[in-house]
């Protein structure tokens, strides 16, 4: 890469990530070109990103950002993922990561605070916020029609009792 354009890449590289949340870096040594195909694949589909780039252009591009505190990692053949939904990255990074050997996540940074590869899968493990939306929408609807069927059953007891009332 020439001089230009690897200061190109470390500028624009900079700047995406003074905008992003979250960073998770994995070593991909000996994955073959159609595995890592399907895992950009995948985490294309989460609205993430994956990149694979010198260390020495990701620690500069690491300056003056929240990763900073992620530099040690960047050591051997490393790639990074990142997104500003932690949730769904982590997920697709350790479900390849279980099917994938060679695929071995060495850790990542949410927001300024470093993540442990245990918090990397406990993130994972978190439903998406998608699901979450879901549950909430699904319990106000439900308590919704419990005051609608409460509202009803006591009209239709005080319309009995008023009718034996009026009856006797």
């Amino acid at each position: 890469m020439e001089r230009i354009k690897k200061q190109e890449f470390v500028k624009n590289f900079n700047s995406v990530l003074k905008d992003t949340e979250f960073l998770m870096i994995a070593h991909y040594k000996g994955l073959s070109v159609s595995e890592i195909s399907s895992l950009r694949d995948q985490i294309r589909e989460s609205n993430s990103k994956f990149k694979v780039a010198k260390n020495t252009l990701a620690r500069r591009a690491f300056k003056n950002t929240n990763f900073e505190i992620v530099e040690k990692l960047l050591v051997g053949p490393t790639s990074l993922a990142y997104s500003d939904d932690p949730v769904s990255t982590s997920k697709v990074m350790v479900d390849f990561a279980k099917d994938n050997e060679n695929l071995k996540i060495l850790g990542g940074a949410m927001g300024n605070q470093e993540l442990s590869v245990d918090e990397i899968k406990k993130l994972a493990s978190l439903p998406s916020m998608e699901n979450l939306r879901a549950k909430i929408l699904g319990l106000l609807s439900s308590q919704q029609r419990k005051i609608v069927f409460a509202l009803q059953a006591k009209q239709s007891e005080l319309v009995r009792i008023l009718n034996t009332k009026y009856k006797s």
